[in-house]
């Protein structure tokens, strides 16, 4: 699944912004997760433009480029909470806290699914940056 930015949206006023550190209007971003919080917001992750951070972003931001579902997505729901599209390794409790803390068999789980969802729809044009981070074995 991919889409692409464009408008960008404060997360804070949820105003139509200029820039922002996280995302480029035009870019195609490839869908690693989708939220639908409590609220009916809806989220997707990605690696955004430092190519280093997982976030959530607000879908109103995109526009649908491919609507292809990774095999590897299942639901994960926590009632009154979320429900989350997300890969069957990431789906356990704690996983992004895992991740974020550093733990290495989460940030290799992270690194295994994320390039396996990349390889698997390719952005057309190869000469755009890699979607790992500098630190990556990939």
């Amino acid at each position: 699944m991919k889409v692409k930015c464009i408008k960008l949206i404060s997360p804070h006023t949820q105003e139509i912004i200029e820039s922002c550190p996280w995302l480029t209007i035009g870019r195609i971003y490839h869908v690693l997760e989708v939220s639908f919080e409590q609220k009916g917001v809806l989220k997707f992750r990605f690696l955004g433009d430092d190519k280093i951070t997982p976030a959530l972003h607000d879908a109103q931001q995109f526009e649908l480029v491919s609507n292809k579902i990774p095999e590897e997505w299942c639901v994960k729901f926590v009632p009154d909470s979320f429900l989350e599209l997300t890969p069957k390794a990431w789906a356990y409790d704690n996983f992004w806290e895992d991740y974020f803390n550093g733990e290495p068999e989460a940030e290799r789980i992270f690194l295994e699914v994320t390039k396996k969802i990349v390889a698997d729809e390719p952005v057309e044009d190869p000469s755009k940056p890699s979607f790992f981070p500098p630190w990556s074995p990939f």
